[in-house]
C-alpha cells in the first residue's frame, strides 16, 4: 500500500471516528442488551468488532473475513480474546468458490467485479492516484458459505445484530440467510451507497424489499461522515 493510499485510509478512519461512530454508538448504547451476540460479515480490520466491544465488552462476536492477509491481522489482533470467533470464509448465497477482487484500498474489496465505465470508479481512482484499471491489486479464489448453513450447523438460536458490509454483495448474503427457521435475528445493519462502481450492483430498494418480505423494517438511518453513504439498521417487525 503506497503512502497516498495509507493516508486516505487513515483519513477515512479519522472521519468515521468523528462523524459517524458517535451517532451509531448513541443508538446501540440504548438498543443493545448485555452480552449481545453479533455477526460481523466483512470484518476488514475489526472496526465493527472494536466498536461493539467498546459498547458491550461482554459481546459475543462472530467475524467473517475472506481476505487472507486481513484474517491474519485479525488473528493477531484478537489473540487470546475468547469473546470473538474469526471465520476465514466469504459469505454469499451458497457454498461455492467465487473470485474475490482485492482492492488497493482494502475497505472496498468485493466479490463483485468493477464496472470499468463507472464515473464513481474514475473519481475514486483519481483520489487514490491510480488508473481505474489499477484499483484491483489482486484476485483470488475464495470459498464462500451461506449464513443459514453456518447458523444451523452451529445451532445458534438468537443473534442481536447482523452487520453486513460486503461492497455490493449484500443481497446475495441475505439470500443465503433468509428464510431461516430456528434462529431469531433482531436487527440487520447494512451500508447504503447508490453508485455504479460494480458491474452487477443490486439496488438498495431491492435489498430493502427483500428484508421487508422477511419481516424487517427500517429502524434508523445514520449518515457516514463522507460521500453519499448511509448506515441503515433494520429491525424485525
Amino acid at each position: 500500500m503506497n503512502k497516498r493510499i495509507r493516508l486516505i485510509s487513515y483519513l477515512i478512519g479519522l472521519n468515521e471516528a468523528i462523524q459517524f461512530y458517535p451517532k451509531l454508538k448513541r443508538f446501540y448504547k440504548q438498543a443493545l442488551p448485555t452480552n449481545p451476540r453479533i455477526f460481523d460479515v466483512g470484518a476488514n480490520k475489526g472496526q465493527s468488532a472494536d466498536f461493539f466491544f467498546s459498547i458491550r465488552p461482554d459481546a459475543q462476536i462472530t467475524s467473517f473475513e475472506p481476505n487472507p492477509r486481513l484474517f491474519q491481522l485479525l488473528t493477531q489482533k484478537y489473540k487470546g480474546n475468547t469473546n470473538i470467533n474469526l471465520v476465514n470464509k466469504g459469505v454469499s448465497q451458497a457454498k461455492q468458490v467465487l473470485t474475490f477482487y482485492i482492492n488497493k484500498l482494502d475497505l472496498t474489496s468485493s466479490f463483485e467485479a468493477l464496472n470499468p465505465t463507472s464515473k464513481y470508479l474514475a473519481k475514486k481512482a483519481q483520489v487514490m492516484g491510480v488508473k481505474p484499471s489499477e484499483i484491483i491489486s489482486e484476485t483470488i479464489e475464495i470459498e464462500t458459505i451461506a449464513l443459514r448453513d453456518y447458523i444451523q450447523e452451529q445451532q445458534i438460536t438468537h443473534i442481536d445484530v447482523l452487520k453486513i458490509d460486503t461492497e455490493g454483495h449484500e443481497l446475495k448474503c441475505l439470500k443465503g440467510l433468509f428464510p431461516i427457521s430456528g434462529c431469531q435475528i433482531d436487527r440487520v445493519q447494512l451500508e447504503n451507497h447508490q453508485d455504479d462502481m460494480y458491474q452487477s450492483m443490486d439496488t438498495f430498494e431491492s435489498i430493502q424489499a427483500f428484508l421487508l418480505e422477511n419481516g424487517y423494517k427500517v429502524e434508523i438511518t445514520i449518515k457516514h461522515g463522507f460521500g453519499d453513504f448511509y448506515e441503515m439498521i433494520f429491525k424485525k417487525a
